[in-house]
């Protein structure tokens, strides 16, 4: 009895374990379709724009922040770097029926496809600890002129 028991503990204590399903993040074309969900979410819910936000690689995550530092100093407020991801500007061209990701190392393209041959898109993504990151494509920053005295 007493070792039937214990082999019931052990069956329920590692249940859960084993069921424990993968992050969203755990693959490239996972993140793309989970940061697509917050970025058309956030016009409804702006709070899921700081979860977009974590979804970002460190090269966009480096320009928002650097916009933001930007935007701060103009405003002469605090301005967050996922305030930057402009809200209610988002919109998807189409609607993704298909995506398929090409690994290389610790980066990816998800290739990004609609109902239509000319809907694709091409999603760069890195690998970030145990999870991938969007780097989708930022513009460039502007130099920063400065007035001559």
């Amino acid at each position: 009895m007493r070792a039937r028991s214990l082999v019931l503990a052990l069956l329920f204590c590692s249940a859960p374990l084993a069921c424990k399903r993968a992050a969203p993040d755990a693959t490239p074309d996972g993140a793309v379709r989970v940061w697509l969900e917050k970025m058309e979410g956030a016009s409804e819910d702006p709070r899921l724009m700081r979860d977009a936000f974590s979804l970002l690689g460190p090269e966009a995550r480096a320009n928002l922040e650097e916009r933001a530092a930007r935007a701060s100093r103009m405003q002469g407020r605090r301005v967050e770097a996922h305030e930057m991801l402009a809200e209610g500007r988002f919109g998807l061209r189409f609607r993704p029926k298909r995506m398929t990701s090409h690994v290389s190392g610790a980066t990816a393209t998800v290739d990004v496809e609609g109902s239509d041959q000319a809907a694709i898109a091409h999603v760069r993504c890195v690998r970030e600890g145990a999870g991938w990151k969007v780097e989708p494509e930022l513009p460039e920053l502007p130099p920063i002129v400065k007035r001559s005295e």
